[in-house]
């Protein structure tokens, strides 16, 4: 699985590339942020890209009428052939249900900045805890986004930055709450595949997407880190991706009931 800030992908060949990075990594689930498309019609849309299913809920409209944010979920056929249900939460919480065992439940989450009001990062938590709270303690659950926060190293192993910020310690009482991990702190990399964003103003990086587990789930957690390999869709965002062991499993149809012959044979 891996999550992308996408920036924008309302142009086709910007949608196209992105469905081809996906297949061509391999990536079975993708969660993608600020996908900037608009279908306030519609509270989820299924878009076939490719190979792959892309499932988003609306992007919303500045004061300048201008599209921004929207999350959404690129998934590999496979994957798509075990999803058993999308919830839209809010216009950044978008939760999706995959047959499993356990069953798994994949959030694609897009935060406010950390210069946004206090009130609208302090009403996505609130919303983010509710959408936590609804799913079962058995099911395997990875939240994957853009939180636009920072974490230093008193709130997580091994962080690109010295310090937290404000989204940071919103984060960091978020993991405590609800015993989660930030699993792409959790393995020693060099700085170089710690930083998830890089502006291009000042190139200055930074380390504002991540992957989240609950505790327990530790173990499945094989690998995590940041790849330049979806640059062709032009983001200043890169991909972070995880490695699991985990599995998802298709749905068998209904066996046909098979008539007992002989029964009918017998006076």
């Amino acid at each position: 699985m891996a999550t992308y800030n996408a920036n924008t992908v309302r142009e086709e060949a910007r949608l196209e590339e992105l469905a081809h990075c996906a297949e061509e990594r391999g990536v079975e689930i993708l969660a993608v942020q600020e996908h900037r498309r608009v279908h306030t019609d519609q509270p989820i849309n299924y878009r076939r890209v490719g190979g792959c299913t892309f499932i988003t809920s609306s992007a919303w409209r500045n004061d300048a009428q201008g599209a921004t944010g929207g999350v959404g979920l690129m998934v590999s056929p496979r994957a798509r052939k075990a999803l058993r249900r999308v919830h839209p939460h809010t216009n950044r919480i978008l939760s999706a249900d995959f047959e499993g065992s356990p069953v798994t439940t994949v959030m694609s989450v897009y935060s406010p900045t950390n210069v946004a009001l206090i009130e609208e990062v302090e009403r996505f938590y609130d919303d983010l805890r509710t959408a936590i709270h609804h799913v079962p303690a058995h099911n395997f659950l990875i939240i994957l986004g853009d939180f636009n926060a920072r974490l230093g190293p008193e709130d997580a192993p091994f962080t690109y930055h010295t310090n937290t910020n404000r989204n940071g310690e919103h984060l960091a009482a978020l993991l405590t709450e609800h015993e989660l991990l930030a699993a792409n702190t959790l393995f020693r990399k060099r700085m170089g595949k710690r930083w998830t964003f890089q502006d291009r103003a000042t190139s200055m990086r930074r380390q504002l997407d991540y992957i989240l587990v609950r505790r327990k789930w530790r173990k499945s957690i094989l690998n995590t880190e940041s790849y330049s390999t979806f640059d062709s869709v032009g983001s200043d965002h890169r991909v972070v991706a995880a490695r699991l062991r985990l599995s998802l499993r298709v749905p068998k149809s209904a066996l046909r009931a098979r008539p007992d012959w002989e029964a009918f044979a017998k006076p």
